[in-house]
């Protein structure tokens, strides 16, 4: 388990710009940004130059994490999800054909690692219910538009907006009481 005050060092050796902390942060979180991309894409060779870019960014972004907001993995983990979506949205991307296969994107939540990062969070999208799941796969792991979503699963916009508005709401109740 990684400490805090080792990311404080990690985070500290990354703003002095020593690459033997990039080495680090590439040899030990590599394939989960990598796995997190690559479920957004579902595209190897795309997936590998996004991660490329994703490390890239963290290098050159570094002063603009705030501990206060969550952890270093999680701030990389929003790059890289952002990113791929960025990615999955562009024009030369939108020729291939989006994914059907939206099992395991919140699912991954479950896994063994990183234990700290999910803060419970497999628990409470397990409460959720399956629409709600699915509703929050589309959106915001696969990249899908509240649009995309009502055409995709023939469902009117205003209820898709309302529906995924709900669930989050709901995350948000179940989550603030793990705080409290």
């Amino acid at each position: 388990m990684v400490t805090k005050d080792f990311n404080s060092l990690l985070v500290k050796r990354l703003l002095d710009k020593d690459p033997t902390a990039l080495d680090y942060l590439y040899d030990h979180y590599s394939s989960a940004l990598y796995g997190i991309i690559f479920k957004t894409l579902n595209h190897h060779e795309m997936a590998e130059e996004t991660l490329h870019d994703v490390f890239l960014k963290i290098w050159n972004q570094i002063e603009k994490f705030d501990r206060s907001k969550g952890t270093l993995f999680t701030w990389m983990y929003r790059i890289a999800r952002n990113r791929a979506i960025d990615v999955r949205r562009s024009t030369d991307f939108k020729v291939q054909d989006k994914s059907d296969d939206i099992t395991g994107f919140v699912d991954m939540f479950e896994s063994e690692g990183n234990q700290e990062d999910y803060i419970g969070l497999s628990g409470v999208l397990n409460e959720i219910g399956a629409m709600c799941k699915k509703l929050i796969q589309l959106n915001f792991f696969m990249g899908y538009s509240h649009a995309e979503i009502s055409e995709k699963e023939e469902m009117p916009l205003g209820t898709v907006k309302t529906r995924l508005r709900n669930c989050l709401l709901s995350i948000k109740d179940k989550l603030k009481k793990d705080f409290e």
